[in-house]
């Protein structure tokens, strides 16, 4: 009897350390070091918008330099370009230009994954997990997000671990309802940027 016990023991002491080895293997995983160093990328992004009226989607694509600023390019009607704490819109439609105070877009802005990596480092508040999903492992990355937009209170962040490039991020209001969900394509962190495609002139 005393032998059963001991190799019980054995065997639960076994598995505590097995568990201990893969959380810390999980924890070599955290790829937001890599995100917050990038120097470049280009992402093609669909955008959904879910209120309690309707449902908007947006389509476009987004340029991210560390010298140059943000670039989107929204449903090839417009384009904006942050740099200076401005947005720089430039309509293709009517051919309009103006500009904006950046502080007044919640949405485009935050969907850009630079500034929610950003964030996350900023606020030192980020929450790590990680998931199985269609048979892929994915870094989670949570992060509370200070908005004066009750629709916009925290974020999770889904990178495929293997190709190192942020799939998803679903932004959530006050009751953990998910009301904006971005899809991210075509994830390329080695694109030559054109200094051309961020000028405001």
């Amino acid at each position: 009897m005393k032998k059963l016990i001991f190799a019980l023991i054995m065997i639960s002491l076994m598995a505590v350390v097995a568990v201990g080895c893969n959380a810390r293997r999980e924890k070599t995983k955290d790829l937001t070091p890599y995100l917050k160093n990038l120097k470049n990328y280009s992402v093609d992004v669909s955008i959904t918008v879910q209120n309690d009226k309707q449902k908007i989607d947006y389509t476009g694509k987004q340029i991210y330099s560390l010298n140059l600023g943000y670039r989107f390019e929204l449903n090839k009607e417009r384009v904006l370009i942050y740099k200076n704490n401005k947005i720089y819109v430039s309509d293709l439609i009517n051919g309009q230009k103006y500009t904006k105070d950046d502080s007044t877009d919640d949405i485009y802005k935050m969907s850009f994954i630079e500034e929610f990596i950003k964030l996350a480092y900023s606020k030192d508040d980020k929450d790590i997990s990680y998931k199985d999903i269609n048979g892929d492992k994915y870094e989670v990355i949570n992060v509370s997000i200070p908005s004066n937009n009750r629709n916009i209170r925290k974020g999770s962040l889904y990178v495929n671990l293997k190709e190192k490039a942020p799939r998803t991020l679903a932004l959530y209001d006050t009751d953990g309802a998910p009301k904006i969900i971005i899809k991210y394509e075509n994830f390329n962190s080695q694109v030559n940027i054109d200094k051309k495609a961020f000028n405001i002139n």
